[in-house]
């Protein structure tokens, strides 16, 4: 079964079409974890971009131990839309940061 992913995004610099396509990436990306690693089932994502600067936070299950947002480069989420590689990077960097919201 597939895990709930609820993303609130906010951009500053990046054109409409670009933003949904990086919102679909990261719902995705959080969707494989969740499959993967089977260690939730509710994501509350909330990820914001200023002046190319991007944090995400997290709530998993009604968990947030993590209090830092986790700061992803733009760069690297533009690149994930095509680049398998950088797509592993990304959710290597999202499955580390989940580990550290749910205290693991």
């Amino acid at each position: 079964m597939a895990a709930e992913v609820e993303l609130t995004a906010a951009f500053s610099t990046v054109p409409a079409t670009e933003a949904e396509d990086m919102k679909r990436v990261l719902v995705e990306t959080v969707q494989q974890i969740a499959q993967d690693d089977g260690t939730f089932k509710r994501a509350r994502l909330v990820f914001t971009e200023s002046d190319e600067r991007c944090g995400l936070t997290a709530e998993l299950d009604g968990v947030k131990r993590e209090g830092v947002p986790l700061q992803i480069d733009l760069e690297t989420l533009e690149d994930a839309k095509t680049s398998a590689g950088a797509r592993a990077q990304l959710k290597e960097a999202i499955r580390l940061y989940f580990r550290r919201v749910q205290g693991r």
